[in-house]
């Protein structure tokens, strides 16, 4: 059967530069899927009077706050080579350590690291910020918003020239800033470089308009990669900075404090040339009463549930007994240190309850390789590696709490290199 999708009609028949679609693609999905209660700020939200005002004065303070920053810049003349990051975790600290300058980029408003950008390319991410969000989509594939893409695309490039950019770190390659800020790079031919933010739920192969380089926290997740196609050579393997030696060498496993981690729905279902896939999100409510109908066999009482961050909680409570789930307040890993079991889907979450000496078991109800939200299982998440207890459906979750199924350690290293080191940037700026 052919799967229908608008924005590839739109790139068939309608005279729109392809690498300008290409860029504003992330935003188009999330215009038409990115809907619905269930997500925390879905795109169609109705702010009222009090959010629009806190909009308007944080925008106000965040624009000043880099205005300032820009007049107390680093000298770029002081021999060292220059980065602009914007990647996850303190990537960027790291890479100071290596004795590069680091700068965020200006669609990046923070206390961390300055922003060089001038005042005329803060209003051009400001404006483009503002579109995003309010401008219909039909406005957003007009030819008055394509122009203005090329505009500012010679404008960003003019500034990564002036300011004597030598590479670019960034989370992803899906959003317009990150998506043009990469075309660019490769086009003054300086290179660029994705950090990945955490464990792939999906493997895909990297396409001509990505990163030069991929830099992944283990092996596992490199061989993975290079069995999706990428080239060996352009994926590096970094480790975490937050993850430093295992100090666990058994894990707790009783039903004593479970925590349960949600299945979530992404909001942008299309971020590859080859997969375009939709979810039921009432598959986010039937994951839960699956969990709760195994547990209470086992005479649980009440478990902690603890949404992803882009859902909202709220919806979950509605849908689900309240008595049973209690809705998870604490940070990560405070939460994760109190846990006597995780039960969970295809998470990063994995290897953090690993990290905090707590049992996971993965839970993703399947049929043919398929989850709930119609996605292809990966590693270690398919049951292709024995040393993550995987229960495909009910059964498997009740026979792997009955065993006391146990993750097997050993394969945190494979998932997260040890230490932590990006020293091999230096050869490649």
């Amino acid at each position: 059967m052919q799967n229908f999708y608008l924005i590839d009609y739109i790139k068939e028949n309608f005279h729109i530069d392809q690498s300008v679609l290409e860029s504003i693609k992330y935003e188009l999905d999330q215009q038409i899927y990115y809907y619905g209660k269930q997500f925390k700020y879905p795109k169609e939200r109705q702010d009222n009077f009090a959010d629009k005002i806190s909009k308007k004065i944080t925008k106000a303070l965040l624009h000043y706050i880099a205005l300032i920053s820009c007049l107390f810049r680093t000298n770029l003349n002081n021999g060292k080579k220059n980065i602009l990051s914007n990647a996850y975790f303190s990537v960027n600290a790291e890479l100071s350590k290596l004795n590069f300058n680091v700068y965020r980029p200006p669609w990046i408003i923070g206390r961390d690291f300055k922003v060089l950008a001038k005042r005329e390319i803060l209003k051009e991410v400001e404006y483009f910020k503002e579109s995003f969000e309010k401008r219909s989509f039909i406005d957003l594939i007009s030819q008055e918003l394509i122009n203005k893409i090329h505009v500012f695309k010679s404008k960003l490039k003019e500034y990564f020239l002036d300011s004597a950019m030598d590479a670019l770190f960034v989370p992803n390659d899906l959003g317009f800033f990150e998506n043009i800020s990469i075309n660019i790079f490769r086009q003054i031919k300086r290179p660029s470089f994705i950090f990945l933010h955490g464990l792939p739920g999906r493997y895909n192969n990297i396409d001509d308009n990505r990163a030069d380089y991929l830099i992944v926290w283990g092996e596992k997740i490199k061989e993975h990669y290079v069995r999706a196609g990428v080239d060996h050579d352009k994926i590096f393997v970094s480790g975490h900075p937050y993850y430093k030696e295992l100090k666990y060498k058994e894990l707790r496993f009783t039903l004593d404090s479970p925590l349960i981690i949600t299945k979530a729905m992404n909001g942008a279902p299309s971020d590859s040339k080859n997969e375009f896939l939709l979810a039921d999100r009432g598959n986010l409510i039937l994951y839960l009463y699956m969990i709760q109908s195994v547990l209470r066999k086992f005479g649980v009482k009440s478990v902690r549930f603890r949404p992803h961050p882009s859902e909202n909680s709220a919806w979950y409570l509605k849908f689900i007994d309240n008595h049973f789930f209690r809705l998870d307040h604490d940070d990560l890993s405070s939460s994760l240190r109190k846990s006597t079991i995780v039960i969970g889907p295809t998470s990063t979450v994995f290897l953090e309850a690993i990290y905090c000496g707590v049992n996971y078991i993965c839970f993703e109800p399947s049929r043919n390789g398929i989850d709930l939200m119609n996605h292809k299982l990966v590693p270690p998440f398919d049951g292709s590696d024995e040393r993550l207890p995987v229960a495909k459906d009910e059964k498997q979750l009740e026979m792997h709490i009955r065993d006391n199924t146990q993750v097997n350690i050993e394969i945190f290293n494979d998932y997260i290199k040890t230490p932590f080191d990006i020293s091999f940037v230096k050869r490649m700026i």
